[in-house]
């Protein structure tokens, strides 16, 4: 039987289909071949339709970009990594709108699964916080007595960081209101490769499946061609083939900068990059997009700069540009010539993609590209990771400026992200903004579905606020973000506890389950997260703390509970106490002692302002 979520999808097929020919419809589960069994299957035609005004949508996201990994000063305060360059994005973001207070999550997966279905981590139809078991206790901390608190389980019911078939997502919604989706590289967070097509709302998958990764970013000759490793979808090898001059000529050369040409003639009969061959289905994405009559979303979804991060992984051209550069370097950046080079790579892509739309008619509209009704949103999933990598001693190589901490942390530097967002129409987006907005990648699901204008009545409830007036009208934004990792990812360079953060406006709230202490620090002076104004500005604190406690129960947040076998957790209150523990606020008029057993939640503490 048909859930009422799946009615009210097949609803708004309806009435998207009701203005239009059938042809021009997709479903929101697709009822053809998908991409992986028929790879070169065109998306559904449809007619062109001059009226329909709604932009297209390129989403470009980087896997682990530092929130100081671009050249350009725009997207960070000031604080780029001025070892490597990126001067296709360091362009969008002289000509769109930076947003320098843009999150995600602190790791691959919850990024991604709050992005495609706009819920926030302890939704139930999301439930992913980072990409690990929340009880992840190895390296040092496996050798010594477990902590008192245990993670909540994670995933879906049997722990894997998955969307069901039956979650209704961001695409499906784009699909049911007649856009042409198609997803292109990494996905990581479904079951099958082929639900991708069949029940996630994308007409086209360009290599995603289940895993994280790849183990080598170069394709590898084999008795059936050259082909990506077993971690990339087999639909990405229709682009795994070796460089030809006429390559090289036509999507190297034009984007390359200080590489001798000897380096790009070099590339010439050489197993293609990973990267190289995203941008060459992104582009194929795009016209077969447009080629439907409709909009269309293009998810582009690069493995760069995530690890293996090794001189083998880089393409050989920026290799060596970086190996030159690092011999008379005296900045203050990272400076890892194979995570420069990756991320070079990537910013290449880019430039094909902006360049190919600016390039292109569109087709609802003769005689103008597809730039000027398009927007193209370039951002990472979380922040960078610095200090983990295993297949060399030496540090990955990524740039969070200032912030404190990394990948797997709650810390700024852990979900802070780069983020630009660029039109060829300033209708859409505006030219040459820094933008002070807080936004989450929630909201930008929010500004997808706004962009296609979704039935209200029709649409699934979506945690985000839509940023599409930020991006064309400077409406400044600034809703609280709860961040929450409610376990244990100990180990392998990681290091984060049962803890929720909140951000709302200049402040930022964090607060540790372990040793039960709420911290406040004024992020516009202190970027590092350093002075913890709590002691000395104590009715500031409890304000922030209740909105804390407030958001914590309005999303039903879900916490660590104290590990069985370790005996009753006693916790003192005194009267003017708040706690929050299994979706309750309880205030406290008396003094008392809490004793919170094995298997319980252990409540989120806050005594009254002073204590």
């Amino acid at each position: 039987m048909p859930t009422p979520r799946r009615r009210a999808l097949a609803s708004a097929l309806a009435l998207a289909c009701a203005a239009v020919p059938l042809a021009a419809c997709t479903a929101p589960a697709s009822t053809g071949p998908s991409a992986a069994e028929d790879p070169g299957a065109a998306m559904p035609p449809g007619p062109a339709q001059t009226d329909d005004r709604r932009p297209n949508i390129v989403m470009v996201l980087a896997d682990d970009l530092g929130w100081g990994d671009v050249s350009t000063k725009r997207m960070n305060d000031g604080n780029a990594n001025d070892f490597l360059r990126t001067p296709r994005i360091d362009r969008l973001a002289a000509e769109g709108t930076t947003l320098v207070n843009a999150y995600g999550e602190p790791a691959c997966a919850p990024s991604r699964m709050s992005l495609l279905t706009g819920d926030y981590n302890q939704r139930v139809d999301n439930n992913v916080y980072g990409g690990v078991d929340l009880d992840t206790l190895s390296g040092p901390a496996s050798k010594r007595r477990p902590p008192a608190l245990r993670g909540i389980p994670h995933g879906d019911e049997e722990g894997r960081t998955e969307l069901r078939p039956e979650t209704i997502t961001v695409p499906e919604m784009l699909s049911a209101a007649g856009y042409a989706n198609a997803h292109v590289g990494k996905f990581h967070v479904t079951r099958r490769a082929s639900d991708i097509t069949e029940h996630h709302g994308f007409d086209l998958n360009y290599g995603g499946r289940q895993s994280g990764g790849v183990s080598d970013y170069h394709a590898e000759p084999t008795a059936d061609g050259p082909q990506f490793d077993e971690k990339v979808g087999p639909e990405l090898d229709e682009f795994a083939g070796d460089y030809t001059a006429a390559y090289v000529e036509r999507n190297v050369a034009p984007y390359s900068r200080g590489v001798p040409r000897r380096d790009l003639d070099a590339l010439v009969g050489t197993p293609k990059h990973v990267t190289d061959a995203v941008g060459d289905a992104a582009l194929t994405s795009i016209d077969r997009g447009a080629a439907t009559g409709g909009p269309f979303l293009a998810s582009v979804n690069h493995y760069a700069v995530h690890t293996p991060v090794a001189p083998e992984q880089g393409r050989d051209d920026l290799l060596a540009k970086y190996r030159r550069l690092k011999r008379s370097y005296d900045g203050d950046g990272p400076a890892v010539p194979a995570y420069a080079a990756l991320a070079e790579g990537m910013d290449q892509t880019v430039g094909r993609i902006v360049d190919h739309l600016q390039q292109t008619e569109d087709p609802r509209d003769p005689g103008h590209p597809l730039a000027d009704n398009t927007v193209v949103v370039v951002l990472s999933d979380n922040g960078g990771r610095r200090t983990y990598n295993a297949q060399r001693p030496e540090p990955v190589g990524a740039s969070n400026g200032p912030l404190r901490g990394e990948k797997f942390q709650l810390w700024d530097g852990g979900v802070r992200v780069p983020f630009v967002a660029w039109s060829g129409s300033e209708r859409l987006v505006r030219r040459g903004v820094v933008d002070r907005s807080i936004a989450h990648v929630t909201d930008l699901s929010a500004t997808f579905v706004d962009y296609a204008r979704v039935p209200g009545a029709d649409r699934k409830p979506i945690d985000g606020f839509s940023l599409r007036e930020v991006f064309s009208d400077g409406v400044h934004q600034g809703h609280p973000l709860l961040f929450h990792f409610p376990g244990y990812s100990l180990g392998k360079g990681r290091d984060q506890r049962p803890v929720t953060a909140l951000r709302t406006g200049r402040w930022k709230v964090r607060y540790s389950y372990e040793s039960r202490r709420l911290q406040v620090f004024d992020l516009a002076d202190d970027l590092r997260e350093r002075d913890d104004l709590a002691p000395r500005r104590p009715a500031l604190a409890r304000r922030l703390g209740e909105r804390m406690v407030d958001e914590l129960r309005r999303l039903d947040t879900p916490l660590a509970t104290v590990r069985r076998g370790s005996g009753p957790q006693r916790v003192r209150v005194v009267p003017g106490t708040i706690t929050y523990a299994d979706g309750t606020i309880t205030r406290h008029e008396r003094a008392t002692t809490l004793r919170v057993r094995g298997g319980e939640e252990m409540p989120f503490v806050l005594p009254p302002a002073g204590r």
